[in-house]
């Protein structure tokens, strides 16, 4: 699993949000079923069995922190939705080391200070399936029902890491959907629960502007 050197912080919270490991963690996949791997370009194959032979989706990224609404239904840009978002430190990657095979599956540490910002918030998963949220095209945020950030855990020079575990037996999935058939190792012998992705809905009012631009310029080629 990939894993992350978090220098101690002055005053604050060292936080490890991750989703498991090898076939038991719980793998994010596109909507056409590729899972990520760190080092992996896009179209690239990986696995040994007929069964869990996957294609990679390219770099992906992933990041934690708080979310600012839970109802994304007129969240229609990349931009929006990250407008909505509050990142905990500024670890956002699937993991460059990640070796052993494993992919979807990440170990984010992050440090910052909970303070009156994050205290009491939710633990929110937010992914994408580019190497930006900005130029990502789908993604995923799930909730932790019970796990919150605590004001409690900021300390001075933290060193020894809050280690939270996401899946979608203790999580709530807001943008994306939960799936029981993700292989997130080479060598699995059977799929594991876990998460698609989701493309952002246009708003209906730009929809209807697609379509009625469309409408005119096809009504010109016939004049």
């Amino acid at each position: 699993m990939a894993s992350m050197f978090t220098m101690p912080f002055a005053n604050g919270a060292l936080y490890t949000l991750n989703n498991g490991s090898g076939s038991a963690a719980a793998g994010i996949q596109t909507t056409t079923g590729a899972v990520f791997r760190s080092g992996s370009t896009a179209g690239a194959t990986f696995g040994t069995g007929a069964q869990n032979i996957q294609t990679s989706a390219g770099p992906g990224i992933v990041a934690f922190g708080f979310f600012s609404t839970d109802d994304f239904s007129t969240t229609s840009t990349a931009a929006s939705l990250v407008s909505l978002f509050t990142q905990f430190g500024s670890s956002a990657e699937f993991g460059g080391a990640s070796t052993g095979g494993n992919r979807s599956v990440f170990s984010r540490a992050a440090t910052q200070t909970i303070g009156t910002t994050f205290n009491t918030k939710s633990i929110y998963l937010f992914s994408g399936n580019g190497s930006t949220f900005a130029n990502s095209t789908e993604f995923l945020v799930a909730k932790m029902d019970s796990t919150v950030f605590a004001a409690a855990d900021d300390t001075a020079n933290a060193t020894v890491a809050k280690v939270i575990t996401i899946n979608p037996a203790n999580s709530t999935v807001l943008l994306g959907s939960e799936i029981s058939n993700v292989y997130t190792t080479n060598t699995d012998a059977s799929n594991t629960a876990g998460w698609q992705m989701a493309e952002l809905v246009p708003e209906p009012s730009s929809a209807l502007l697609g379509a009625i631009g469309a409408l005119i310029l096809l009504r010109r080629r016939r004049i």
